[in-house]
């Protein structure tokens, strides 16, 4: 009885021990994924993330906190089972990594700057062509290296004698308190990510943002894993969850969570479009 009682004990271990895993590749990038301070585990993504991992129950799910640079390099190494929340698609990346359907819709990136800019502020233009931002010698830009850009935005931070620099922005790094600071004169970042910095400052500033001539007002992100056996499994259980997700209340709300009324409903077209995706893909 008690070498039965071992066989289907370890037979349970065995079960429990072959649960396919996800490797969640976690950065501090917030809104999207805030690693500490108040509002820790309340990102956008974050909560998203929650939701999709109690919708995967099949899997044993576990974080690892790593750079931009280096959720590149991971993806790059192809290690199994590793997937990344929040990732925006390009042809690039689809080389060495796979998809998702639709995880979220946010606002694209933006020019963003004091509201009291003796330069900028006269310009007020809901859209601005940053190649010619770029090239005032009077003026210094700021962008933050190892994410994906628009060709547009890549053109202007490439072109000789462009004002924009490198600079990693983190909650110790305030790309609002560099614009309050005078240290640069706009950053090109999202706006919902410059409202998160500018919440963090002991006397927030004014600020405005324009749109990008060339570039999308409205980014649709995604999950994506390692190619191979174990990223194959993980995106068809992911893909299955997010048609389920998308009718949930609560999943609309955590998306929402980091974005103004404006900017919400600036989204309703790209939101209502991959509502309606999700609805004909169940009707198959």
């Amino acid at each position: 009885m008690r070498a039965l009682l071992f066989l289907l004990s370890a037979s349970f271990t065995l079960q429990v021990s072959a649960a396919p895993q996800i490797t969640w590749l976690q950065t501090d990038w917030p809104p999207h994924q805030i690693v500490s301070g108040p509002f820790q585990g309340q990102g956008t993504f974050d909560l998203l993330q929650q939701q999709l991992m109690a919708a995967l129950p099949e899997f044993k799910h576990q974080s690892r906190l790593v750079s931009l640079a280096r959720v590149e390099q991971l993806f790059l190494q192809q290690l199994p089972g590793f997937c990344a929340i929040g990732t925006l698609y390009s042809t690039q990346r689809a080389a060495s990594r796979l998809f998702s359907t639709p995880l979220a819709v946010g606002p694209a990136l933006a020019v963003v700057h004091l509201a009291t800019h003796p330069g900028l502020a006269q310009a007020g233009a809901d859209a601005l062509e940053i190649n010619q931002l770029a090239q005032q010698a009077q003026l210094v830009g700021a962008y933050q290296p190892n994410r994906y850009y628009p060709p547009v935005v890549m053109q202007a931070i490439q072109q000789p004698a462009s004002n924009l620099t490198s600079q990693t922005f983190t909650s110790e790094l305030n790309a609002a308190q560099l614009l309050q600071s005078g240290r640069v004169d706009y950053v090109i970042e999202y706006p919902e990510r410059m409202r998160y910095y500018n919440s963090l400052l002991a006397q927030p500033v004014a600020l405005q943002h324009s749109a990008i001539v060339g570039a999308d007002i409205a980014n649709v992100s995604y999950v994506s894993c390692t190619t191979g056996k174990a990223g194959q499994q993980a995106i068809a259980a992911i893909d299955k969850a997010l048609q389920q997700l998308w009718r949930s209340a609560d999943y609309q709300a955590a998306m929402r969570r980091w974005l103004d009324d404006a900017a919400w409903q600036r989204l309703s077209p790209q939101l209502e479009q991959i509502r309606l995706s999700y609805q004909t893909a169940d009707t198959r």
